[in-house]
């Protein structure tokens, strides 16, 4: 009896989870398709309503971004891009949109340069995904137990030599792997990154309406929040400058 119960279970799980993925891809298809006939609008509420339903992918926030930028809605479709990015950081097409979408915008900050090492992490790092990172470092484990059942069965000195070389030498790759793999998780859990919504916005040195003001951002300008304080947030620009806006300027990525 019980196990009738769990497979009922099952089955019933299963026809649910397949109903509602056909229940996405039909309203996906029927998003694309208001797409494709330049209804953008009705487009960007099929979009939304799939992500209100909490499924997301970049490619669903790739035409969402699409969808926003035809509709003229520059802040928008910059913060779709950066959401897609984030789940795809190889993905050429996005990187040309936002890049595309961000020229249509009126701050042009110039980023401070990096330390080259950091750079250079966040290159690598960005070259695959999280998942794409944990998949090789699952295959460096396989080539590890691979490498240890020819050193332990070869009576061979060569072929003990060349796999215990090789076990070490995927040993790093999966530590490499994970750790990249981590790096990425927590870039995109924790990502502290806005875009702004507001047309014109006067940043301040402190969190109130009557301190210092220090210089003036526009809608679609992406920024850094370092710090909350009671509907105030502090924030940091690409090129460094520091100061405070209310929480209503922004959306975060």
């Amino acid at each position: 009896m019980k196990k009738l119960l769990i497979i009922i279970i099952l089955v019933t799980a299963a026809v649910a989870v397949r109903s509602q993925v056909s229940e996405y891809q039909s309203m996906l298809q029927q998003a694309n398709q208001f797409y494709a006939d330049n209804q953008y609008g009705q487009a960007i509420e099929y979009y939304e309503k799939i992500l209100a339903s909490n499924y997301e992918s970049s490619v669903l926030y790739f035409n969402l971004g699409n969808a926003y930028f035809k509709n003229q809605d520059i802040p928008s479709a910059i913060l779709n891009y950066e959401k897609a990015l984030k789940l795809d950081p190889t993905d050429p097409d996005i990187r040309f949109n936002l890049a595309l979408a961000n020229s249509r915008i009126i701050d042009k900050i110039e980023p401070l340069p990096e330390f080259f090492i950091k750079s250079w992490w966040k290159s690598v790092r960005n070259s695959l995904s999280s998942n794409q990172w944990a998949k090789f470092g699952l295959a460096a484990i396989i080539l590890i137990l691979v490498s240890a059942f020819i050193f332990i069965t070869s009576r061979s000195i060569l072929f003990r030599k060349i796999s215990f070389w090789a076990g070490t030498v995927f040993t790093l790759i999966m530590l490499f792997s994970f750790l990249l793999s981590a790096s990425s998780f927590r870039n995109y859990h924790r990502s502290n990154a806005a875009i702004i919504f507001t047309p014109t916005v006067t940043v301040k040195s402190s969190p109130n309406d009557n301190s210092v003001d220090l210089f003036v951002i526009h809608e679609g300008t992406k920024v850094f929040i370092t710090d909350h304080i009671e509907g105030w947030s502090e924030i940091k620009l690409e090129n460094g400058n520091v100061g405070w806006l209310k929480n209503t300027a922004y959306k975060p990525v």
